[in-house]
């Protein structure tokens, strides 16, 4: 009795909705602390919207600032996404059947708050590092195929843009792969988190996918573009 007491809120009422606007909310504003613009200001003092590709990422940041700056940033992005997830676990207990959902909906909205953060005037990130920080804590078995995508990509063609959206590929791919096979247990809420942010990676991406077609985008080693 004393279980499905404590189910309830989490399953049917209205205060289980409202939570779930709360930790959307908490969600975004994790995601909107722009590790790139603060690592650039304290580095050297640059702004990364202003140099570069525009973005507040790890890959501009190492064109920019170098490898020292850019790890930071990317561990930093990381542990955005990671956070906002952990974050929504210690709000619904685990046995409660809103508790993929709310780590779905915290992982999107981290997300969300690093590609368009309202401190930046929604210049932010491509949502790459983010979003992989969200999916360790989400669906780990396929955060790992994303990597392996990832890297794949990245030793074939050196170009960044095409590793990060070969991963989101992996990431789909290894959700629905391992779910089918068992390896972890199938639910709509991981898939439409990994949906809905590949979407929103491929979008932010619109400018690389551009110039990969005309043959311009820079590979990791090329001099930084303004």
């Amino acid at each position: 009795m004393r279980t499905k007491l404590a189910s309830v809120p989490y399953t049917d009422s209205a205060g289980s909705l409202g939570g779930l606007v709360l930790i959307a909310a908490l969600a975004y504003v994790i995601g909107s602390f722009s590790s790139g613009f603060v690592v650039g200001k304290l580095y050297r003092n640059v702004d990364l919207r202003r140099v570069g590709s525009g973005s507040t990422g790890s890959t501009n940041a190492l064109r920019a600032l170098g490898p020292g700056a850019a790890a930071l940033v990317a561990i930093l992005d990381v542990s955005k996404g990671a956070l906002a997830v952990f974050m929504a676990q210690l709000f619904v207990p685990a046995a409660s059947d809103w508790r993929p959902v709310a780590e779905a909906a915290a992982g999107t909205l981290a997300v969300v708050g690093h590609c368009w953060p309202a401190t930046l005037r929604g210049r932010g990130g491509r949502g790459i590092a983010t979003g992989f920080g969200a999916l360790l804590f989400i669906a780990s078995p396929s955060a790992f195929s994303a990597l392996l995508f990832f890297g794949a990509a990245i030793a074939l063609t050196r170009i960044v843009s095409v590793a990060s959206l070969s991963s989101v590929v992996g990431a789909f791919v290894g959700y629905v792969a391992l779910g089918a096979l068992g390896v972890l247990p199938f639910h709509w809420a991981p898939l439409a988190f990994i949906v809905v942010c590949g979407l929103i990676v491929y979008v932010r991406h619109l400018d690389n996918i551009r110039r990969l077609l005309a043959g311009r985008e820079p590979r990791l080693g090329d001099p930084l573009r303004s």
